[in-house]
């Protein structure tokens, strides 16, 4: 059984995108990125703009951010949402990322135009739900720096104060204008809160244990544990990489996941700390280069390390690979008791 540090997530994401749903048809499959949720629609639903019919009703499987947010704007658009969450919402991945927010660092790949305008929906979503105050979201300088030991510092550098140590290299990587942050866990559970206090989503408690398929095999609802079916025209699975779990999903495609490190920090004087998120290289007094971290301090008192991604990707929908998926954690720190106590 692989065992996990209690500051260590499954699919820790350097990023926290708002999803740009797509459909899975049955004749033709098109999957650009393992984040994106997977929606499976009834062929005889289609959206309509007439006020006068009742209004499309949507399993969204999930709590964590992809499911919020894909509730949240379905329920805005006037669907009757239901999400399914096994355990509490952010408990896993969504509430342990870094929580960097880019505009450009996806240019001139496939991913550039969902960046793009991710971003610029973060800024609208912050001045909407008081993200400031909310989820600590606020812009901010991201720096690269190389930091080697027993070297002397090189002079002219320009640091922020609360830097210090031999750092032989510093260059400008984003500007308030073009990165940003926000604190993952409560931003997910402020835009879900939003969903079912302003929109009507409703939030269910339990686990999805098949996607129920009609005559037609169109998804027409899921059974969770208990027993229950709850019907629907259309089914989102936003589950990370335990959507790979329902056969449905298996049968068409790969889903895994990457694991990742990172520890929390809480610094004794947390104003001292600056709004600078760092691309850090260390390289040892021989010479040798380590792997990348990344820091984020936030607003809220701790600063957030990150370690390389691991090259092997974690099983499809393993259950030894979630760490705290039953949203329990037999050795809770305080940040733990935070993400993962609801």
């Amino acid at each position: 059984m692989t065992q996990y540090s209690r500051s260590t997530s499954p699919l820790i994401c350097r990023y926290t995108p708002i999803p740009v749903p797509f459909l899975l048809r049955r004749k033709q499959i098109s999957i650009n990125h393992k984040i994106h949720p997977i929606i499976m629609q009834s062929s005889s639903s289609s959206s309509s703009s007439n006020p006068t019919e009742s209004p499309k009703k949507v399993i969204v499987c999930g709590a964590g951010v992809i499911g919020a947010c894909t509730a949240y704007f379905l329920a805005q658009k006037g669907a009757h949402v239901t999400v399914v969450e096994k355990s509490a919402p952010a408990c896993a991945a969504s509430g342990k990322a870094g929580g960097f927010l880019a505009l450009d660092w996806c240019d001139n790949g496939p991913l550039s135009a969902l960046a793009r305008r991710s971003f610029y929906l973060h800024g609208h979503l912050a001045d909407l739900l008081s993200g400031p105050t909310a989820y600590a979201f606020r812009r901010l300088e991201t720096l690269a720096l190389t930091i080697q030991e027993a070297a002397p510092p090189k002079q002219g550098l320009k640091l922020p104060e609360w830097v210090d140590g031999p750092a032989t290299r510093a260059s400008s990587i984003g500007t308030t204008q073009t990165t940003a942050q926000l604190h993952p866990y409560l931003f997910t559970r402020k835009i879900l809160d939003t969903a079912v206090e302003k929109y009507g989503v409703t939030v269910v408690k339990g686990e999805v244990k098949e996607v129920r398929l009609s005559e037609g095999n169109v998804a027409s609802g899921v059974a969770v544990d208990d027993g229950e079916v709850l019907l629907g025209e259309c089914v989102v699975l936003a589950m990370g990489p335990w959507s790979a779990k329902s056969t449905v999903i298996s049968g068409l495609c790969r889903i895994s996941g990457l694991k990742v490190h990172s520890i929390v920090l809480r610094p004794q004087v947390p104003e001292a700390i600056g709004p600078q998120a760092l691309s850090l290289r260390y390289k040892t007094a021989e010479g040798v280069s380590l792997d990348d971290h990344e820091v984020y301090p936030r607003p809220t008192g701790q600063v957030v390390i990150g370690f390389v991604y691991e090259d092997k990707e974690s099983d499809d929908g393993d259950e030894e690979s979630d760490d705290d998926s039953d949203g329990d954690d037999d050795d809770d720190s305080d940040d733990d008791e935070q993400v993962c106590g609801g």
